[in-house]
């Protein structure tokens, strides 16, 4: 893979056909402002495809589990305080 350096304005006026140029995979550009890098074109990584999210987590299947003393079935909180929250934001 071989690597070019254009200066900033440079590749604003040819961005186009260098974005094209790194499309293919074979050249990296390093973009430089004052004489420094201030910034890399390069190809995305070659990412194997590894599954869905369900696979690369597992099932999850049984696993529910809630802090101790939690019960689901129970409101999160009483009504009074609900009726509370409710008359000090109005």
């Amino acid at each position: 893979m071989s690597t070019r350096q254009l200066t900033l304005g440079n590749f604003a006026a040819h961005c186009l056909d260098e974005i094209q140029t790194v499309q293919q995979g074979d050249t990296v550009i390093e973009i430089l402002s004052e004489g420094k890098v201030v910034a890399v074109v390069s190809p995305p990584l070659a990412v194997e495809a590894a599954g869905s999210l369900a696979d690369w987590m597992g099932s999850g299947a049984g696993t529910m589990s809630f802090g101790p003393g939690y019960d689901p079935n129970e409101p999160a909180f009483e009504v009074e305080d609900w009726e509370a929250f409710r008359e000090a934001k109005k």
